[in-house]
């Protein structure tokens, strides 16, 4: 490739452990078809592929750290850098966030932001640290989570409404204009009818031709709402007693490890065993691309119970989606109250079990609401494809590579 090099920065480039991590792998495949050349830059650790377009710059995320990547990425001679920013993506430091006071003169830095708004003030100390940011954010000093990112950034962009919303509030007059750029879905649809997928899972999962398929995918996290699945499962069992469970996802993330993701996998067995589904809930583990499109094209429904809500940055909620899959979700609190049909998926309140259970009832047992909500939620999906994603990148590039890097009050 000859065109303009952009650098692609996540800290801990790991797609099987990390959705950032996957987004990034994602966008740099689909960046390779506009006139950019990308670059993804991490870690050494997680460079050592045969992959020549990931290029560690870095040991470590700490101030000295993104000191030393700003140099290396000197080096690769870029024409613009481009932050992936979430805790987790840079083992929850928010030093990445001097990364625009350190680079190369000249190399405009621009950051998206995956996780955000999810600093916590607790207790008095808490509080007080919190007042203390807000005068330094209101002065248009720093920000508390991304430091200089958010206010020094050529472009912002953001994958969810709301944490506009919050960098409106934390730096008035201050922030930029950010660009809200949705996510794709993250698992591409397999070019098989939904018999020979059905055949396919049922051989791999030992099921009987009249069971009926609930799916989880995505990475198992204690705040993900599973142990209310479970037990709506147990309850929609009543009637439905053919209906069974796929937990689909690695149980080890980099937000969740080792000694952790192993009592989370026993916690939630437990709760099968003390609900009486311990057979019918079934762990897959970590499953390759085509694996989890075959799953999802032979589920009955999909269902997505996180404890704060789902919005619409969850790839895997968008990878239902596309899939033409009926799905259930919770909405963030206060939304609604009960189950309500929205851009094709049926939302139900958070952390209500009761909510839940109703839902997947209505899902298995009114073909007229699963006709539905496969057909609306696939038109949404549609709309947000990769393609499309690496164009708007693209055309962002380009601006900000032509000078039209203006702040917007």
């Amino acid at each position: 490739m000859s065109g303009p090099r952009i650098g692609l920065v996540c800290g801990q480039f790991d797609p099987a452990y990390d959705g950032v991590a996957d987004y990034t792998c994602q966008l740099a495949r689909h960046l390779r078809s506009t006139p950019f050349e990308p670059l993804i830059c991490t870690a050494h650790a997680y460079a050592q592929s045969a992959d020549d377009a990931v290029i560690g710059v870095t040991d470590r995320w700490s101030v000295g750290g993104v000191v030393r990547a700003a140099q290396a990425m000197a080096k690769l001679r870029l024409d613009l850098v481009h932050v992936q920013f979430a805790p987790s993506a840079f083992g929850f430091r928010r030093a990445v966030g001097l990364l625009p006071r350190f680079a190369p003169t000249g190399t405009p830095v621009l950051a998206t932001l995956h996780e955000y708004g999810v600093w916590a003030a607790n207790g008095v100390a808490g509080r007080l640290r919190s007042t203390a940011w807000s005068a330094v954010e209101h002065r248009g000093f720093a920000e508390r989570e991304t430091l200089l990112l958010s206010l020094w950034a050529a472009r912002l962009m953001v994958t969810a409404p709301e944490h506009k919303r919050v960098l409106n509030t934390r730096l008035p007059g201050h922030a930029l204009a950010a660009v809200h750029v949705p996510i794709g879905a993250n698992i591409a649809v397999a070019r098989l009818d939904r018999e020979h997928a059905r055949a396919a899972v049922g051989r791999r999962l030992a099921l009987a031709a009249d069971d009926l398929l609930a799916v989880f995918f995505g990475f198992l996290h204690p705040e993900k709402g599973l142990e209310r699945l479970i037990e709506a499962v147990a309850q929609v069992r009543r009637v439905h007693p053919r209906l069974r469970l796929v937990l689909a996802g690695g149980i080890e993330s980099h937000s969740v490890r080792g000694g952790t993701a192993v009592a989370l996998r026993r916690e939630l067995e437990d709760v099968a065993r003390r609900h009486g589904v311990e057979e019918d809930v079934i762990f897959t583990g970590y499953l390759p691309e085509q694996e989890i499109s075959h799953l999802l094209l032979a589920a009955d429904t999909a269902v997505y119970p996180f404890n704060a809500g789902v919005t619409a940055k969850s790839g895997s909620l968008l990878a239902a989606l596309a899939h033409g899959v009926p799905t259930v979700a919770t909405s963030p609190p206060g939304v609604v109250t009960r189950p309500t049909e929205i851009e094709g998926v049926l939302r139900v309140p958070p952390r209500d079990t009761i909510a839940l259970t109703q839902a997947m009832r209505l899902v298995l047992s009114d073909g007229a609401l699963a006709d539905r909500l496969a057909r609306n939620g696939r038109a949404c999906a549609e709309g947000r494809t990769w393609p499309d994603i690496a164009a708007t990148h693209a055309r962002i590039y380009a601006e900000v590579l032509e000078g039209d890097n203006r702040r917007v009050r």
